[in-house]
């Protein structure tokens, strides 16, 4: 019994290695670009030199991190589609250069990293925007959504007022998409949820239902089964440079995604970034002249290695262009980057003297809502500190 015991062991990851390799045929029409123990880089030529890049992510292996720009004005009860219309926030964020964001994150976690792409859709094209769709951060639901292409009472197209959106859920061990309900907000309503963010199913996005299907850069994004225990641990991304929504569908597919297949933001803001091969697509304009704004965008998402590797700990808080001061009695987001585990330390200043001490104690996990119950005056400072060691904290002026 025991060598057969032993046996199984040593066959078991052979045989998932195996399995996988058959799953992923027809992989062998892809070009590997960089493979690293949890995730891999791939690239396919399309007909008529267009070109596609996907993005396996085992999420037992990997970290997904939301990078998102500071905010800049909460916009109180502005949300569409948390809770009901007006039943949420819908903050403006700061929309922040790709560039800067990839030199931000791999100073923080260095070789761990291993992608960057762009993700929520967004509103408005200065330097903060509302986002489309509501989102929830490290167990905060920070957007309600605005966007006017979705189920509420008065969409700016009749085709919106029914959608489905679909909600892509994440966790350390698995990733899932499900319905999403705009007027209870599940499931980001639920605790056991952590991340999410609430999107179209690839055949609601505009580009096809109110623009032809037009080939453009896309994102999409599907979920699939690796060893065949319930629940999907592999995240399927799929960027193309110029195709279909359908033709990008049709390629995940055929990698063997069988659920729900989502879209993200594309266009001219589609984004692709790899540790090993640099930009592989930026945000482009279409003219000179154009507002250099397409080239900031206000929402990311990052793909690391869980193993840490011994960096000095920092944090990172960018100062928004707009200074927004939290109101009496009204929510407001405290967000920030960090790359270490313990637990931090949330004062309110004004110069050396300490106002409020908003959290004594709070996860190094880049959000916190806060409801000041006192008068907040332009001035004072935030200090997100860490526990472990007062010198290595970041500042959000008020």
């Amino acid at each position: 019994m025991n060598t057969l015991i032993n046996l199984l062991l040593f066959l078991l990851p052979i045989l998932s290695s195996f399995w996988i390799a058959q799953t992923f045929n027809p992989l062998s029409s892809y070009q590997p670009l960089q493979a690293i123990d949890g995730a891999a880089l791939y690239k396919k030529q399309l007909t008529n030199g267009n070109e596609a890049y996907l993005q396996v992510i085992d999420l037992g292996k990997m970290h997904i991190d939301q990078i998102i720009g500071e905010v800049d004005n909460m916009g109180q009860n502005e949300g569409k589609y948390y809770k009901g219309e007006g039943g949420h926030y819908s903050p403006f964020f700061q929309n922040k250069l790709f560039s800067d964001v990839a030199d931000e994150y791999t100073k923080l976690y260095a070789n761990n990293v291993f992608s960057i792409i762009n993700c929520s859709f967004f509103e408005q094209y200065q330097s903060s925007t509302q986002l489309s769709f509501p989102i929830k951060l490290n167990g905060v639901v920070i957007t309600g959504g605005t966007s006017p292409y979705g189920p509420i009472k008065e969409p700016k197209d009749k085709y919106y007022r029914n959608i489905r959106l679909k909600a892509l859920v994440w966790d350390e061990k698995q990733a899932y998409i499900t319905d999403y309900n705009p007027a209870s907000g599940t499931p980001l309503n639920q605790k056991r949820v952590k991340n999410a963010i609430a999107t179209y199913l690839y055949s609601d996005h505009p580009a096809k239902v109110l623009a032809q299907n037009q080939a453009n850069k896309y994102q999409l994004i599907g979920t699939l089964n690796k060893d065949g225990v319930k629940g999907d641990e592999l995240l399927l991304i799929m960027t193309v440079n110029k195709a279909t929504l359908d033709e990008a569908a049709d390629l995940l597919r055929k990698l063997g995604v069988k659920g729900d297949i989502i879209t993200v933001d594309g266009g001219r803001s589609t984004y692709l970034f790899n540790s090993q091969k640099g930009n592989i697509i930026v945000p482009q304009l279409s003219n000179l002249q154009e507002n250099p704004t397409f080239r900031h965008l206000p929402h990311y998402l990052g793909f690391r290695k869980k193993s840490k590797n011994q960096l000095a700990p920092k944090i990172s808080i960018v100062q928004p262009v707009g200074k927004v001061l939290p109101k009496k009695d009204q929510p407001f987001l405290i967000l920030w980057r960090d790359n270490f585990d313990g637990d931090v330390s949330i004062k309110l200043y004004d110069e050396n003297k300490l106002i409020q001490n908003i959290s004594s104690r709070t996860a190094s996990d880049g959000v916190y809502e806060w409801t000041p119950r006192i008068s907040v005056k332009e001035g004072y400072f935030i200090r997100i500190s860490s526990r472990k060691d007062r010198n290595i904290f970041g500042q959000l002026q008020l």
